[in-house]
């Protein structure tokens, strides 16, 4: 699909609060992805095209002081800050290829051809950012100020948007691209199996395209002392503190409900991704080396 001139901010991705959580390593973000591809879409969107009429909004002010602008029937949106859920596809172009730069890699979003994403591209705003987090562990301090939670968290700044259209080899990036999002949202290579979606569903669905221009990521791992182990013996004159420690959080796969063949192989892929997060999350409240992402603590490095 034809889109207008390319509009796109500056990218802002270097961590500036608590950088000794930061990462820049791309290899760390892909691996948060992988394990959570539920991703906020973050994007400007341009507007309503011009129609003769005037911008006309509604404000309604609530009791706790919210304000919410309502379209009026048949009047304009203007421009609109917009944070959406979406499946995030990564994608890696082949052997031969750096797998540790970015260029190697291409993202896709998939969503319907009137959702706001969608108009924002082919308006020109090719520019978002798409962020995941994934809970390790909730921190209980023996203070109020101190509670928080071991996590992990991956920012792709994205540029180069494109809408792909149903042209012959745009429909065979779509077709592909699809298959990958069966891949991202079962955790295996299932395409294989079922094969890759026909014209028909590749043709209605719409798929945008964006290369990685910017990476980071942040995690917090330990007790309600950031990066050092919880204390398991009650500390002189603190025996009558609250509960004091980490609680490992993981995400649990229950047993699979269904039919047919390979099901067994659905239950042990599920049974060893249990037993990897319950690892992970008791790693991360340790604060143990194997716990920490790639590039933790270390700058940006300036070569791409």
């Amino acid at each position: 699909m034809s889109a207008l001139p390319h509009r796109q901010s500056p990218v802002a991705a270097d961590v500036r609060l608590y950088n000794n959580r930061a990462s820049y390593s791309l290899q760390a973000a892909l691996e948060i992805f992988r394990q959570s591809p539920v991703a906020h879409v973050a994007f400007v969107h341009p507007g309503d095209a011009e129609t003769g009429e005037e911008e006309d909004y509604t404000t309604t002010g609530t009791k706790d002081a919210r304000v919410s602008h309502e379209r009026v029937q048949g009047r304009r949106r203007g421009q609109t800050v917009m944070n959406v859920p979406m499946i995030v596809t990564v994608v890696y172009e082949g052997e031969g290829e750096d797998e540790d730069a970015q260029e190697s890699y291409t993202v896709y979003l998939h969503s319907h051809k009137h959702s706001g994403l969608t108009e924002a591209i082919l308006a020109g705003t090719h520019g978002v950012t798409v962020t995941t987090a994934k809970i390790d562990g909730i921190v209980y301090s023996p203070v109020a100020q101190d509670h928080s939670l071991n996590y992990r968290s991956a920012t792709f700044h994205l540029h180069q948007g494109r809408v792909l259209s149903n042209d012959d080899q745009d429909l065979e990036e779509k077709r592909s691209a699809l298959g990958a999002v069966v891949n991202t949202v079962t955790g295996y290579d299932r395409s294989s199996s079922i094969g890759r979606p026909d014209d028909a569903n590749t043709k209605r669905t719409t798929v945008m395209a964006f290369k990685i221009a910017a990476v980071s990521c942040k995690q917090r791992l330990g007790g309600h002392s950031s990066g050092s182990e919880p204390a398991t013996e009650v500390p002189p004159g603190k025996e009558r503190d609250e509960f004091t420690g980490v609680v490992p959080c993981w995400t649990e796969f229950g047993q699979p409900i269904g039919y047919g063949i390979k099901k067994e192989q659905v239950e042990t892929m599920s049974r060893r991704r249990n037993e990897e997060g319950k690892a992970f999350a008791f790693s991360s409240a340790w604060a143990s080396d194997e716990a920490k992402i790639e590039g933790l603590g270390k700058r940006r490095s300036n070569s791409r």
